[in-house]
């Protein structure tokens, strides 16, 4: 249906040499007692949805380069040369919240890359999403430009849903099969595909490709306080 059409992101994990599918916020040590690095290990995934997104475009077309990015693009690389990047992508972002122990809004997203775009000549402006009924034709339009789309599961506000999620299926040979279930994060959607009746995203997530099906994922954020506006996507025209 709709995917995009180049490599995406590989990082060669240093213990196990497995190439990953897009950044992890996992390669900072979870046995680090450095706040800042803890912080970076919990609630890194927009960071690295953020960077992962940036660099992709980069790789696929050199309008999109940015200061820094020509020796990350288009080749895998390793945990710390990624770990650098992330850094950089970082500092950028304005880091981390220190105090709430939640990760970045859709709306800080949404103000640095129009930051970006400007200071580096993008003719491309970033919004974060509202309305839950244009979140699909978006994604689809995004991808059939080759752009990878930022989608965040949302937050869970009250008590009785802080169990609730998205479940993340992974792809074997007998169809698709539970991985886990997931709220809070961010992903990043690489392609659109029916199966039957059904439409699964592919997600990068942890440097793995998980697959979300979308009949799921819409009927969550419909249903779930605020799910529309915490869950929705970085839409980029």
């Amino acid at each position: 249906m709709a995917e995009l059409k180049g490599a995406y992101i590989r990082v060669k994990r240093h213990k196990s040499g497995i190439i990953t599918y897009g950044g992890d916020q996992g390669f900072f040590s979870d046995m680090s007692e450095n706040p800042e690095e803890v912080r970076k290990r919990r609630m890194g995934c927009g960071i690295v949805a953020f960077g992962d997104l940036l660099l992709y475009m980069a790789g696929r077309n050199s309008r999109y380069r940015f200061k820094g990015s020509d020796c990350y693009v288009n080749r895998i690389l390793t945990e710390e040369e990624y770990k650098d990047y992330f850094n950089d992508r970082y500092a950028f972002l304005g880091g981390l919240p220190a105090r709430t122990g939640n990760g970045l809004s859709g709306f800080r997203l949404q103000g640095r890359f129009n930051r970006m775009a400007r200071t580096e000549g993008f003719k491309l402006r970033a919004k974060w999403g509202f309305s839950g009924r244009r979140i699909y034709d978006r994604m689809e339009e995004m991808l059939e430009k080759d752009i990878p789309v930022i989608l965040c599961i949302p937050l869970m506000i009250f008590n009785k849903d802080k169990k609730d999620g998205i479940t993340f299926y992974k792809k074997e040979q007998n169809g698709y099969n539970k991985a886990c279930t997931v709220s809070a994060h961010y992903v990043v959607v690489t392609g659109l595909f029916k199966e039957h009746d059904d439409i699964y995203m592919s997600i990068s997530s942890w440097g793995v490709k998980y697959y979300v099906n979308w009949k799921e994922y819409d009927q969550f954020i419909h249903t779930h306080f605020l799910g529309t506006i915490l869950g929705n996507l970085l839409y980029i025209k």
